[in-house]
């Protein structure tokens, strides 16, 4: 596995089912050499292990998590979110968590150390029946990777960051680690991103470069947009990844659909963490 610089800039992006060359042939023409290794439920994890085994080590690209996605996951507002994202909803439950373990498998066969998903939203209220429904379940997903090496990585916003610090306190599983997503916070209304960072920070494995509106109303969620085109503050975050000793990379998410503008938006990102990193005095 190739290896990471510190504050390197790297990129999310999704296995397709046209196979692993073609998949990173599209990271390397950014002229990255590492990123998350995003699974949907459209990858059959049996079959496409021996193509990546073979194809990966080509690249010289290092992938710092697999990401898993979930069947059936809507994030068109919040009412579809707390029904369907992750491990709220009992239904869901069985599927996703052999789904989880079955990813953490195949990351394991490619030297990836970190297991990262939204699990969905963490009531306020510890007292609450499915607060202590998530953190048995999310202890149990802990040890199974802990006998591989793995970390478990919660991505942030769907709750506040005092309350996923709680969450995080409570299940007390060394290996049970964040990744954290300034623009979650925007969108979700969860919270200031820097505030919410610095309060996380102890359990922050990795940072995603992505950026977002806040909701309009009530019930809404917030528009992700282009890097450094919304209100999450990027020198500021840099500012305090430095501060604190964050030695990971800073890896671009961007979910628009469109593919010609998500490439461009990605180039334009590059350039902009570039920019905000040679202003700051980071090679």
């Amino acid at each position: 596995m190739a290896s990471v610089m510190p504050l390197e800039t790297g990129l999310m992006f999704w296995a397709e089912e046209s196979g692993a060359a073609a998949t990173l042939d599209k990271v390397k023409a950014y002229g990255l050499h590492n990123g998350q290794l995003g699974l949907g439920s459209n990858i059959d994890l049996a079959k496409a292990l021996p193509d990546w085994q073979a194809v990966l080590p080509a690249y010289g690209i290092a992938l710092t998590a697999a990401v898993c996605a979930y069947e059936g996951e809507d994030y068109a507002n919040l009412e579809r979110v707390h029904e369907s994202v992750g491990f709220t909803t009992p239904k869901y439950r069985a599927e996703r968590v052999a789904r989880t373990k079955a990813i953490a498998a195949f990351a394991q066969h490619l030297a990836i150390k970190a297991v990262s998903c939204h699990i969905g939203f963490i009531p306020d209220d510890p007292a609450d029946h499915l607060y202590s429904e998530m953190l048995t379940l999310v202890q149990d997903i802990c040890d199974d990777l802990h006998e591989r090496g793995q970390d478990f990585v919660l991505e942030t916003g769907q709750e506040s960051a005092a309350v996923l610090v709680g969450f995080l306190s409570d299940a007390d599983r060394p290996n049970l680690k964040v990744n954290f997503d300034p623009a979650n916070m925007v969108l979700y209304g969860s919270g200031d991103p820097i505030e919410a960072f610095l309060l996380l920070r102890p359990w922050v494995l990795s940072v995603h470069f992505k950026d977002g509106t806040l909701p309009l109303h009530t019930g809404s969620l917030g528009k992700e947009v282009r890097l450094g085109d919304g209100v999450v503050d990027f020198p500021a975050l840099l500012y305090q990844l430095r501060a604190t000793d964050y030695t990971g990379p800073l890896t671009i998410e961007r979910e628009e659909p469109d593919t010609v503008v998500k490439a461009e938006d990605v180039r334009v990102a590059i350039e902009r963490i570039t920019e905000w990193k040679r202003q700051a005095g980071i090679a």
